[in-house]
């Protein structure tokens, strides 16, 4: 203030000293712009910019008081935040040691006061959770959601506690909202199919993998996928409050026409659906289906399906899989299958042949258990203990060397 008063005075005496230089000569002083004049004295001009120096002056050291009065308020703000920080590192020191009620304490203080508020809150809710404060965690995780990152990021925490604390239609019901406001968030995305996965929701978990693949990509969602559209398809073909076959059948006719094209071409997907269409009653389809499979791509997942084939007569199912076996002599999947049509029809020397030559071809264990049921129900116990005992010399290798009676000393 004493510099702007000595300022003044400063300007009042130029200004005399002014007033009298101008009374002596005035001068003249003349502008000219375009078709424009202006004249005026000397005196004023320099009266003028005097004046106007002054000011600026003067303005610029009220400006410069103004700051300083402030400054003791900026002060007390850089000191809250100083403590803000040391809360909020103290509080989460002690979540970390399991002092929950000292943490929410010094974590609240810090969301109120600090620079990082999200992370306050967060971490507040988080001790009052621990705590079992439902309405305290809640209520921190509202103050963490004051904009779109925060609301993301409490949501999933309320995701995470309603789990556990075992309301999975609540933690469900908040992942969907968060889905649809981060659709490519991967962490959302995720949490969200976990869920859905835990509830056998497979519907919904099918119309979610677009968005999942889209996030992670195929490859990485290839085996979930997979995964739900065989449930789904299992789900469809033992649906509960469908009695009668046809009706499941129409149901699972339609639902295949939505599975993926990727899909429709995997051998074990088609094996599972022909294999669930066969019994319904949809034999013939299921058959078709799988002939048209070999013939794109031959797989021994597909040739069993024709195991659970009723409304088509044995005999026709066998002259099928006996044109395979001429293409494929020894395929051991088509002559356990055969064999096992072979049961169905009667046929028992036929199914010993077939498990015969399936065990003799690949020591299939399958194909010894066939055989040696087949043998004791025909009377024949000792090629039936043959079977077993080649049967257990498979195992024997992959059996622990441990000490045997020995039968000589006995």
């Amino acid at each position: 203030m004493k510099k702007v008063v000595l300022l003044i005075i400063i300007a009042l005496v130029a200004a005399l000293a002014l007033g009298r230089w101008m009374a002596a000569d005035s001068g003249y002083v003349l502008i000219i712009r375009d078709s424009v004049s202006v004249d005026t004295t000397l005196g004023f001009v320099v009266l003028m910019a005097l004046l106007g120096a002054v000011a600026l002056v003067v303005l610029t050291l009220l400006g410069n008081a103004a700051w300083n009065a402030m400054e003791p308020v900026r002060a007390t703000r850089r000191w809250k935040k100083a403590v803000a920080e040391r809360r909020l590192r103290s509080g989460f020191l002690q979540l970390v040691d399991g002092e929950q009620e000292k943490a929410e304490r010094l974590l609240v203080a810090a969301g109120e006061d600090g620079d990082w508020p999200l992370v306050a809150w967060l971490l507040a809710a988080e001790a009052a959770q621990e705590q079992d404060k439902v309405e305290a965690s809640q209520h921190y995780l509202e103050q963490a959601s004051t904009d779109r990152r925060g609301r993301l990021v409490a949501g999933l925490m309320k995701a995470r506690f309603a789990l556990d604390d075992g309301y999975p239609e609540q933690a469900r019901s908040e992942l969907k909202v968060l889905a649809d406001m981060a659709p490519r968030n991967k962490r959302i995305l995720n949490t969200y199919a976990e869920v859905l996965e835990s509830q056998k929701d497979w519907q919904a978990l099918c119309a979610l993998m677009p968005r999942l693949k889209r996030a992670f990509g195929e490859a990485n969602q290839a085996r979930r996928e997979r995964r739900a559209w065989l449930a789904w398809l299992q789900e469809t073909a033992r649906k509960p409050g469908f009695n009668d076959a046809d009706s499941r059948r129409d149901e699972l006719r339609k639902l295949w026409k939505d599975v993926p094209v990727h899909l429709k071409n995997d051998p074990a997907m088609v094996a599972r659906y022909a294999g669930f269409l066969a019994q319904l009653g949809g034999g013939r389809g299921a058959l078709n289906l799988v002939r048209e499979q070999l013939g794109n791509q031959w797989d021994d997942r597909l040739p069993p399906v024709l195991e659970a084939i009723d409304d088509i007569p044995p005999d026709d199912l066998l002259q099928v899989l006996e044109k395979w076996l001429v293409e494929r002599p020894g395929n051991a999947s088509v002559l356990i299958t055969a064999g096992r049509v072979a049961l169905k029809a009667r046929l028992w020397g036929k199914a010993q042949g077939f498990f015969e030559a399936a065990a003799n071809s690949s020591q299939s264990a399958t194909a010894l258990a066939e055989l040696a049921r087949l043998y004791r129900a025909l009377g024949d116990s000792s090629k039936a203990m043959s079977a077993f005992d080649r049967r257990l010399a498979q195992l024997e290798g992959s059996l622990p060397a441990l000490p045997l009676p020995d039968k000589s000393v006995q």
